[in-house]
């Protein structure tokens, strides 16, 4: 991962499991092409999709991923910026008196 862009990197070939989180995610592809195949349910059949650069995908809270840079590829991963927030800071940073 680059800290300065929080991209990831993928070399063609090898492959990495993004374990369930307690949250919702989205998983954007920013440069080549992943292979990604997500966790399914006891309603929903496990998913094998691919993904070009500048396509995104929703991942479920507790929903896993294993993805494959197809050669190679760069992504995102991003959690939404109100489940990142502590929860009540904003209003007391904001509303107090």
């Amino acid at each position: 991962m680059s800290d300065a862009q929080s991209v990831w990197h993928l070399d063609g070939g090898r492959a990495m499991t993004l374990a369930g989180g307690a949250e919702a995610r989205r998983l954007a592809v920013a440069r080549g092409r992943v292979w990604l195949t997500l966790s399914g349910t006891t309603d929903e059949p496990a998913e094998d999709k691919w993904l070009e650069a500048g396509e995104a995908v929703a991942l479920a809270p507790g929903q896993t991923a294993v993805l494959e840079g197809w050669p190679a590829a760069d992504f995102e991963l991003l959690v939404p910026p109100t489940s990142a927030a502590p929860r009540g800071l904003l209003g007391r940073r904001f509303f107090t008196r």
